[in-house]
């Protein structure tokens, strides 16, 4: 039954805004008493926080199978893009779920949800580190930015496609995505010599002086 409960809750969860999702919504999607719900879950916070772990195990799991055997932070990167993009084209459900029905508030206020979120951006942290090792990426790159880059884009992209009945492939923008940051992060790279990346330590400084 909980299985049910589950699919019942993405249902309702994924086909609009999670505050108007209650407990006897869900019931009714699973065809069961709503009482049923709560022999398994405490409230709607704690199903909807089981279906994020439940999706967030799943992504990370299948992306580190992704990056399996791969050399090089341009192609972990360009993999971890395509296979975020795919993934959401192909379980709109879940992209829906994921930026469109849930505010970036619900995150900060949850921090177990929070938490789980924060194991894909250690995927990310682990290429930059990598690529630092191999001297193939830059030492002074900001982390932070890095990520807000990151995720801000796919959320961006993911919400846009969403909005716009999926008119375009959301595939077709991964290397894009993934070549934008690598691009002001490696080491060696003709493009950094023409402008001041925003992401280091040394253009902030510089564009500070601008300021003043």
């Amino acid at each position: 039954m909980e299985a049910l409960i589950l699919d019942a809750a993405m249902e309702a969860f994924s086909s609009g805004d999670f505050e108007d999702a209650t407990m006897r919504t869900i019931a009714e999607k699973a065809n069961v008493p709503t009482s049923s719900l709560y022999k398994y879950f405490k409230n709607k916070d704690s199903l909807y926080s089981t279906l994020v772990g439940i999706i967030v195990d799943r992504t990370n799991r299948e992306l580190n199978m992704h990056l399996a055997g791969l050399s090089g932070a341009k192609s972990k990167l360009r993999e971890m893009a395509r296979f975020h993009l795919n993934f959401f084209q192909d379980n709109v459900h879940i992209a829906r779920l994921v930026y469109a029905s849930t505010n970036m508030r619900y995150w900060y206020e949850h921090e177990k949800d929070y938490q789980k979120q924060r194991v894909t951006s250690e995927v990310l942290a682990r290429i930059i580190k990598d690529g630092q090792r191999a001297r193939e990426i830059r030492e002074d790159v900001n982390m932070r930015v890095v990520n807000h880059m990151y995720f801000g884009a796919l959320r961006s992209i993911v919400n846009n496609w969403l909005y716009r009945s999926h008119v375009y492939q959301l595939s077709d923008l991964s290397d894009d995505l993934a070549d934008a940051i690598y691009g002001g992060i490696c080491l060696n790279n003709s493009e950094n010599r023409q402008f001041v990346c925003p992401f280091m330590k040394e253009g902030r400084q510089t564009a500070k002086r601008r300021r003043t």
